[in-house]
């Protein structure tokens, strides 16, 4: 009995001292820090698998050097579902499931609200849910959000800078006809300005021409006239060089057909930047490339992107930026698709980023000097979208981007185009660490992972051949007529349909009798979809709404996706090469015009097909495990972690548990 008795007086003791010790995660309150500083890296789309692969090849040093002395997951986290931007960004920053933050897609609905309208992820007020930056900045830290979705958006005091705002279209001037032009830039809503080079004429003050100067003029039409005019320059086209040969190399751009008033000089190959005034008086800017310049004119292709402005969540800070230091910009999807541009210019316009952003966090890091700063790259992404199926072997579009069975011979080319998106978050990851304190802890994630893709579905097709929209809708969650019964909403794999129900929503059509029948069928119908040309199955999963409360991934893997006013009433999951995007009219499946997506099941991987849907993990710093490989990591446990490794409360909502695994005991 006595022995017995003190067994139980140590169980309660043990109890006691557990809770004792839980007492300050539990109640919120701080804990000791581990790290005075914590940078949270996230590069769009990074997948674990290529982190180890370029840095067993040399492309990444830095990850190399944190795998080896970090701590990191096995097989990086489980992402939050649908693994797509909108979800997972938010998802990282809250440590709460879209359940309870409420961005359930890049794009959705909200219930109750005029069935014609969409959301947006990165629109003000989405959010509803603690941030760790807002947490941070709560308990008295410094703090600092650089290119992080919605970041602008946060409730602090310290700097976030996010993205940019477009006052123009963007486009090519051809003096010669591109393949399948007009038509596809039409498609994508970009300018395809087809002109004959004229002779120059009433020009002054601009340099010598060894070759009789052309001219044209460029129109850059505007998007925004109360705050941007459609601008109009004038190209003067010249020979520079005294050689006795034809061979026109230099384009002068002016507003006036004066060179006095040259805004630059263009070379053939180079981005060059313009800066422009709005009306309201704000900096803004736009590149120029001449991608064709051939010696004898016969081929000019002028590219000219949107004019711009980076977004910050204080107005002078904006400004600043916008007008001490490049013009903000980063890949654009759109020109190459419709294929007005090359790969090239591309990739060239993406790594842009990195010359007008670094300098921007080389000034914000060093002013501020913040105690927790939120760091995204966008790259790892914008090019697994444009090549990753490019370069899978056994996939019908290997290196084979137009589809005409004859290879590109552009396989090395593509991969390195992979390899130094990769690279570039690596070295801004890098820059970051140079310019934090050297006991500066790090955690590293992305929002997904990637598969390669080259089919489309078109969700608006089939809710039309079912009858519930009288018209196909013709762009994301955007019913033509309010009296449609349902809608699609959509983002990479993942596609939420909404009901329009009477008593819900203000123009329901479907009375509550009818749902159920209605709602079956559309599951039933997206089941049953497979591609005409192959017979394969091209979903992968239908939930129906309140089925995704609880939605096990797997036996560890558990997600809430349930939001009772933002989750759709079916909830369609595309299998790999299938997704949403980008669909042709009136045909459910068909190709689509890029290559690799996201926003599938979390937990897909086959790496024998190059597809891997989880995020990365990685950690380093003060008081965690080298070569410490850590199960079962989720998404939402990441802002609990860093909020215990800065000694803070963590995020009011998040979810997720503290990775104490992580951490070396305390002397």
């Amino acid at each position: 009995m006595r022995t017995g008795g003190r067994r139980v007086w140590y169980r309660v003791a043990y109890f006691v001292l557990l809770v004792l010790v839980a007492i300050p995660f539990a109640s919120g309150q701080p804990v000791s820090p581990r790290a005075s500083h914590v940078i949270f890296f996230v590069a769009d789309g990074m997948r674990p698998d290529l982190v180890e692969r370029y840095a067993r090849g040399g492309a990444m040093l830095t990850f190399a050097e944190i795998l080896g002395e970090g701590a990191s997951g096995e097989n990086g986290l489980l992402p939050a579902f649908p693994p797509n931007t909108g979800v997972g960004w938010t998802t990282l920053a809250t440590g709460a499931w879209p359940s309870v933050h409420g961005s359930t897609n890049n794009t959705f609905h909200v219930i109750g609200t005029d069935f014609t309208r969409r959301t947006s992820a990165f629109d003000p007020g989405v959010i509803q849910a603690e941030t760790i930056a807002e947490a941070a900045e709560r308990a008295g830290k410094r703090v600092l959000v650089f290119e992080w979705p919605a970041g602008r958006y946060y409730k602090i005091k310290g700097p976030a800078v996010d993205y940019r705002s477009f006052f123009s279209r963007r486009g090519v001037l051809v003096n010669y006809d591109l393949p399948g032009q007009p038509e596809g830039a039409k498609t994508f809503g970009l300018e395809y300005q087809r002109v004959a080079l004229a002779p120059a004429s009433g020009w002054r003050n601009v340099p010598q021409s060894f070759s009789p100067p052309k001219e044209a003029l460029l129109n850059i039409p505007t998007t925004f006239e109360r705050v941007n005019p459609t601008r109009s320059y004038h190209l003067y086209i010249y020979d520079s060089t005294d050689d006795g040969a034809v061979n026109y190399d230099r384009v002068l751009v002016a507003p006036e057909k004066d060179g006095n008033s040259a805004v630059v000089i263009l070379k053939k190959g180079n981005l060059y930047e313009v800066k422009v005034r709005l009306l309201d008086g704000r900096t803004a800017g736009f590149y120029l490339k001449a991608i064709d310049l051939s010696p004898d004119l016969t081929r000019f292709r002028l590219y000219f992107t949107s004019i711009s402005r980076v977004n910050a969540n204080n107005p002078n800070l904006e400004e600043l930026l916008a007008e001490r230091f490049p013009t903000s910009t980063a890949a654009d999807y759109a020109p190459l698709e419709a294929g007005i541009i090359d790969e090239e210019t591309y990739v060239q316009q993406g790594l842009q980023w990195e010359v007008a952003h670094w300098p921007m966090l080389r000034y914000l890091i060093t002013t501020t000097k913040p105690d927790l700063i939120l760091v995204g790259y966008p790259l790892t992404d914008e090019f697994s979208h444009q090549f990753l199926a490019l370069v899978t072997p056994g996939t019908p579009v290997y290196d084979d981007a137009d589809r005409d069975r004859r290879p590109d011979g552009r396989v090395a080319a593509r991969e390195g185009y992979l390899r130094r998106a990769y690279s570039g978050a690596d070295r801004t990851l890098a820059l970051v660490r140079s310019l934090m304190p050297s006991d500066t802890a790090v955690f590293i994630s992305s929002d997904h992972g990637f598969a390669p893709t080259w089919k489309a579905i078109n969700a608006g097709t089939v809710l039309r051949d079912l009858g519930l929209q009288e018209e196909e809708q013709g762009s994301n969650c955007l019913p033509r007529k309010a009296s449609d019964a349902a809608k699609a909403c959509w983002a990479g794999g993942t596609a939420q349909i909404y009901l329009n129900v009477k008593g819900r929503d203000p123009q329901g059509v479907i009375s509550p009798g009818q749902y159920g029948a209605v709602r079956s069928r559309v599951a039933s119908r997206f089941r049953s979809l497979v591609d005409p040309e192959t017979g394969q199955p091209v979903i992968a999963q239908v939930f129906l709404r309140e089925e995704t409360k609880q939605i096990a991934f797997a036996p560890d893997a558990v997600v809430s996706f349930f939001h009772p006013e933002r989750t759709g009433d079916v909830i369609v999951v595309a299998r790999p090469p299938y997704q949403f995007d980008a669909a042709t009219p009136g045909r459910k499946v068909a190709d689509a015009p890029f290559f690799g997506q996201h926003g599938f099941l979390p937990n897909l991987v086959d790496l024998q097909r190059n597809i891997n849907l989880r995020s990365i993990f990685l950690a380093s710093g003060p008081g965690i495990i080298p070569g410490k490989k850590v199960k079962n990591v989720r998404m939402i446990d990441l802002a609990p972690t860093i909020a215990t490794m800065l000694g803070i409360p963590k995020p009011t909502q998040a979810q997720g548990r503290v990775l104490t695994e992580l951490f070396t005991k305390r002397p």
